[in-house]
C-alpha cells in the first residue's frame, strides 16, 4: 500500500454549525437591536413630551401647588401681640431705635398715587411682604402690577431674582431679601444658600453675605422656613449681628411657635417686626380675602400688621379683588413703614 492510498487522518476542528444556530443568531440580534429602537423612540417622546405638552400646560398649573412655605404655626400659637415692632412707643420695655424714619425707598409708585384717593393720614397701616419672588417670573410680574404698596422679598438664587429684583427696585418697590434657613425634618428643602444649624457661625455669615449679593437693593431680611434655626438664639445671633452691621430691617415670619428669632432682633435693637398673619396657607381666593380681612382687624386694633402671602395665582387674584375694599380702612404701605408707627 503506498502512501497516497492510506487514509489521510481527518483534522480535528469546529464542527460545522446548522441552519438552526444562524436563525438563533439572528433573532438574537434583532431582538436587541429592536429593544434599543423602543428605548430610542421612548426617549425621544420623553424628550418632546417633557419639554413641550407637560411643560407648556401642565407645569403651571402646578406651580400654585408648590410648597416654597412651611405650614402655619397652630393658630394657639400666634403671638401674643402680633404686631410687637421695635421702637414701639405703647410698649416701654421695647428698646427705641435712634432712626425710625421710612426708608427712602418704599414708597407708593405713581400708579398707585393716581389708582387710590386721598384718605386720612391717621388709618392704620397694613405691610404685605409677598415672599419667594424669583421662581414664577409671570406671576412675579403681576404681583408688581398690583395697585397697592407690597413689600417684595426675594429668594436668592432662583432663576427670575435677578431680572425681577431690578424691575422692583426700579419701580421704587420695598425689597427684602427671603433668606433660607434650616427647617425642621426633611421633608421641605430650603434651597440654595440655607443657612443650618451645623454650618460653623463663620460660614453662616458668608452664606449669608452671598445671598444678599444675590438681592443687592434689600433693605431687610425675613427668614424663608427656618423652623429650626430660628429657635436657637446662638444662631440667630450670629446673623443678627450681621444684619445690624449692614443697617437692615429683620422680620421674623414665625415658620416656628417656639421661634426666638423677633427677641434676639429686638435685644440687638435691630429694627425687626414679626409677623402677623399667613394669607395664603389655602390657596383659594374667599379663603385669602378671608385671611386679608382678618389682617386689617389686627391693623385696626394695634395701629399696624404684617401680613405674608406668596406668588400664586390665587393670591394675585385674591389681592386684586379684594384689596381696594379695604382702603378706606387701612393704608398698605412698605414694612419701613410699619415700623415707623409711633
Amino acid at each position: 500500500m503506498t502512501q497516497e492510498n492510506k487514509k489521510r487522518p481527518r483534522k480535528k476542528g469546529r464542527k460545522r454549525k446548522g441552519p438552526g444556530y444562524f436563525s438563533l443568531k439572528r433573532l438574537s440580534v434583532f431582538a436587541v437591536l429592536f429593544l434599543v429602537l423602543i428605548v430610542s423612540i421612548c426617549t425621544l417622546g420623553y424628550v418632546i413630551f417633557f419639554r413641550t405638552v407637560f411643560a407648556q400646560e401642565i407645569l403651571p398649573a402646578l406651580r400654585s401647588a408648590i410648597v416654597f412655605e412651611e405650614p402655619n404655626p397652630p393658630v394657639q400659637f400666634e403671638p401674643a401681640d402680633p404686631a410687637e415692632h421695635v421702637g414701639r412707643a405703647t410698649e416701654p420695655t421695647a428698646p427705641v431705635e435712634s432712626s425710625t424714619e421710612p426708608a427712602d425707598r418704599g414708597e407708593s409708585t405713581e400708579s398707585v398715587a393716581k389708582d387710590v384717593p386721598a384718605r386720612p393720614p391717621d388709618l392704620p397701616k397694613v405691610a404685605i411682604i409677598i415672599d419667594d419672588m424669583g421662581h414664577d417670573e409671570t406671576t412675579g410680574r403681576k404681583l408688581l402690577s398690583l395697585p397697592i404698596e407690597l413689600t417684595y422679598s426675594f429668594l436668592p438664587f432662583a432663576p427670575h431674582t435677578q431680572k425681577l429684583e431690578n424691575l422692583a427696585h426700579a419701580a421704587g418697590k420695598t425689597i427684602f431679601l427671603h433668606l433660607p434657613m434650616q427647617p425642621k425634618g426633611a421633608a421641605y428643602s430650603p434651597g440654595p444658600g440655607a443657612l443650618y444649624l451645623q454650618d460653623s457661625p463663620e460660614m453662616q455669615r458668608i452664606k449669608l453675605k452671598k445671598c444678599l449679593q444675590e438681592v443687592p437693593h434689600a433693605i431687610g431680611v425675613n427668614n424663608h422656613m427656618g423652623s429650626s434655626f430660628t429657635e436657637d438664639e446662638g444662631a440667630m445671633a450670629n446673623i443678627v449681628k450681621e444684619i445690624k452691621d449692614r443697617s437692615l430691617i429683620f422680620v421674623d415670619s414665625v415658620t416656628s411657635p417656639a421661634s426666638v428669632a423677633f427677641q434676639v432682633a429686638r435685644a440687638a435693637s435691630v429694627k425687626s417686626a414679626r409677623r402677623n398673619v399667613f394669607l395664603d396657607n389655602i390657596q383659594d381666593e374667599q379663603k385669602i380675602c378671608d385671611q386679608l380681612e382678618k389682617l386689617v382687624e389686627i391693623a385696626e386694633k394695634k395701629g399696624r400688621a404684617i401680613g405674608i402671602a406668596h406668588p400664586y395665582r390665587a393670591t394675585v387674584n385674591a389681592m386684586a379683588i379684594c384689596s381696594e375694599q379695604y382702603q378706606a380702612r387701612v393704608h398698605y404701605v412698605g414694612v419701613p413703614e410699619v415700623l415707623a408707627v409711633r
